[in-house]
């Protein structure tokens, strides 16, 4: 199979992993923008991170390397000879990460992600960094690991306070606009009738939304669980008293998991929304997946096919070794790397998205700021190796 074999390899394909977290999300803008609901969207998006899975395991999963110690003699069929409970190990971290998925998806819609990105981002980051690190500790220098996922929570705190300064800013431009155009309207009222036009207010309230405390519960709880996935991975591949799956063996039962679990995940959510409420009828928004428009079932499996590609991508960073059989990115500092997401996330909602046009000099500083935390951050976890 193929693995990085070379420092620079190794941090590269980390930083793949980060890319791809990063953008996938990107793919559920453009699905719901064209009013494919979330709920079918997320069954493409399962369906097809199996799909990647199983050709990432059947190419490069088949190659066998001359170099690169023993994990580049082994090959994806090597797996079936490791003992049971490697599989069990990652099947539970795929239900495991679907689960938290799904929490954090509709934790972010409900929260914002003022505040749901240090509850869920900065709770998995930390958490699963920790007990990842615990589990397989490898060559790593804890200080510096440990201090470049605190910096790095540090950069997703001031990603929430940037987001929060941009949604008022942008609220505050939107409010002014829309009062000037209704001053505009009343004068155009007033030189056509001689008159004063009166005006209705809206006065549609928020009743029957979620409560705090359930938003603040999702994406507490969503945070843990994902915290809980990258662990359960690293389980299912140490090598202990023989081999352990390999990251491509691991990765078709964990997206096996994730597949299967959605079939009963989906449905559930349906009927009973995490944001509370009356749900809806099952058969009622399934019917409406052939009525939906081709290119968001398109944009529904590319969004998996992404994220497939930065989950494996991570997952091989995690396990390279050198050919003296010499780890190069322990899963604890792969992981820390590709938590780090938010980066990518940033440079769409900057370059593509132009999420922060109408914003002032505080704000475009603090992305800056969190730009400059993140790139400390991953050179910190990458000198812990």
């Amino acid at each position: 199979m193929i693995l990085p074999s070379s420092d620079g390899a190794a941090l590269a394909t980390a930083l793949l992993s980060m890319a791809c977290w990063g953008s996938w999300s990107n793919f559920l803008v453009f699905a719901t923008g064209r009013k494919m609901r979330f709920e079918l969207f997320y069954l493409n998006y399962s369906f097809a991170v199996l799909i990647t899975a199983i050709i990432g395991a059947v190419t490069l999963g088949m190659v066998k390397m001359d170099s690169g110690g023993s994990n580049g003699e082994r090959i994806f069929t090597d797996d079936f000879s490791v003992p049971f409970v490697k599989f069990v190990f990652a099947f539970l971290a795929g239900l495991v990460f679907n689960a938290a998925n799904l929490a954090l998806c509709k934790g972010i819609d409900m929260l914002g992600l003022a505040l749901a990105f240090p509850l869920c981002i900065g709770t998995s980051m930390v958490l699963g960094t920790v007990l990842t690190y615990i589990i397989s500790p490898g060559e790593s220098n804890a200080a510096l690991l440990f201090l470049g996922v605190f910096v790095a929570f540090v950069a997703v705190c001031t990603a929430a306070l940037m987001h929060s300064l941009k949604e008022k800013q942008q609220t505050a431009k939107l409010m002014e606009d829309l009062v000037s155009q209704e001053q505009q309207r009343q004068e155009q009222l007033e030189n056509a009738d001689g008159g004063v036009a009166s005006s209705k207010k809206s006065t549609q309230g928020s009743a029957g939304g979620p409560s705090m405390l359930r938003k603040l519960l999702v994406c507490i709880i969503g945070g843990i669980l994902m915290s809980l996935w990258n662990p359960l991975v690293t389980l299912a591949e140490k090598d202990d008293n023989g081999h352990g799956l390999t990251p491509f063996g691991e990765f078709v039962f964990y997206t096996l998991a994730v597949a299967l679990s959605s079939l009963v995940l989906v449905p559930a959510v349906i009927v009973f929304p995490l944001e509370g409420g009356h749900g809806d009828s099952v058969a009622a928004v399934f019917s409406e997946y052939p009525k939906t428009n081709a290119i968001c079932h398109v944009y529904s499996f590319l969004g998996g096919g992404v994220w497939a590609i930065g989950t494996l991508a991570n997952a091989m960073a995690g396990a390279s070794k050198d050919a003296e059989e010499k780890s190069l990115l322990t899963s604890a500092e792969a992981y820390a790397i590709g938590q780090c997401a938010n980066v990518a996330a940033i440079f769409w909602g900057v370059i593509y998205f132009k999420e922060f046009q109408g914003t002032d000099f505080k704000v475009k500083a603090l992305i800056a700021l969190v730009l400059v935390l993140y790139i400390g951050a991953i050179a910190l976890v990458t000198m812990a190796g």
